[in-house]
């Protein structure tokens, strides 16, 4: 459920469009995430992922005492940390516990960026990207081409993979790229066949803080 603007059970500030159409996604199926239904605002940082990782504290500042919890949510990868995923977690989520939220903010760091989270084993996803229900000849075209190896759970570069399955798709349905995408695959697909670790640990924190009571 939207929030009414100033009240929440949770404040979600992400990165861009893409995450924040997915974070959309899927907080209007709560049953499906195992959580009750609750209130939120999901907000755009201005500097995207690198504003993510050294402003959240005062971006999120003004909404310490009109919001439950917080969650921030970026990609590793743009965001001008050295560190890795877990290490630039842990650095935002002391800022945030330091600084007023203590024990009810939670960092989520996508490693390398949020298109990881698009590679779970589904026929909504192929047909997302505009290959119809045919997941397994997508895989296979992707690994011909070298940006899927057989032995690897997800793309290595995971954003290049989608831009280049759609563009193949376009070559005959002008397939473009849209973040209402995101929303409507974060709708569809089985959450527990993501396993990325921090899709993961989005879900765990969620459950936790909102876990179904029925």
């Amino acid at each position: 459920m939207i929030a009414e603007r100033g009240t929440a059970d949770l404040l979600v500030l992400v990165a861009d469009v893409d995450i924040e159409q997915a974070v959309r996604g899927l907080l209007s199926r709560p049953r499906r995430m195992r959580i009750d239904d609750l209130s939120f605002e999901v907000r755009r940082h201005p500097n995207r992922d690198s504003g993510c990782r050294t402003h959240a504290v005062d971006f999120l500042r003004p909404f310490l005492g009109r919001c439950r919890r917080a969650m921030v949510v970026f990609d590793l990868h743009g965001c001008g940390s050295n560190a890795s995923r877990e290490e630039t977690q842990q650095e935002v989520e002391l800022q945030l516990r330091t600084n007023g939220w203590g024990g009810r903010s939670k960092a989520i760091v996508i490693e390398p960026e949020f298109e990881a989270w698009v590679w779970g084993r589904s026929s909504y996803v192929s047909e997302a990207l505009g290959w119809d229900l045919r997941y397994d000849r997508l895989r296979a075209w992707l690994e011909s081409q070298g940006l899927w190896p057989a032995d690897r759970p997800k793309p290595p570069d995971p954003k290049r993979a989608m831009q280049r399955a759609m563009k193949q798709a376009g070559l005959h349905m002008r397939l473009r790229r849209s973040p209402i995408k995101f929303y409507e695959l974060a709708r569809k697909v089985d959450v527990r066949r993501c396993e990325d670790p921090a899709f993961g640990e989005l879900r765990a924190t969620l459950r936790d803080w909102f876990g179904a009571t029925v």
